[in-house]
């Protein structure tokens, strides 16, 4: 007998999982806004460091291979989070948290 996670129950509850479909999850649209709001950081002199002129050029494609947004926020989850939480930006980490649960 097939059970429903704990997470899936309580009627009437639309719940959206990743490993049964990426329907309606818009894991493109959630990394390009994620990356519009990275571009604070990626494109002010002030703010920029190391880490995201790399970003920026894989990105733009300007090295390596060309990968889309999503697969770039997935490998990098872990930095990514690193430099929002050093300049406290709670809604790009949100946006992050919530592309790592239903995107990666």
């Amino acid at each position: 007998m097939k059970t429903e996670p704990k997470s899936a129950q309580g009627a009437g509850r639309e719940t959206r999982d990743r490993y049964c479909s990426f329907v309606g999850l818009d894991c493109d649209g959630q990394a390009q806004r994620l990356v519009g709001l990275l571009r604070p950081y990626i494109d002010d002199p002030a703010r920029t460091n190391g880490f995201w002129q790399l970003f920026a050029r894989k990105l733009a494609a300007e090295t390596g291979p060309s990968h889309d947004a999503l697969f770039l926020i997935h490998a990098h989850l872990n930095i990514l989070r690193e430099q929002l939480e050093m300049h406290d930006d709670t809604a790009a980490l949100a946006l992050l948290d919530q592309i790592e649960i239903e995107c990666c």
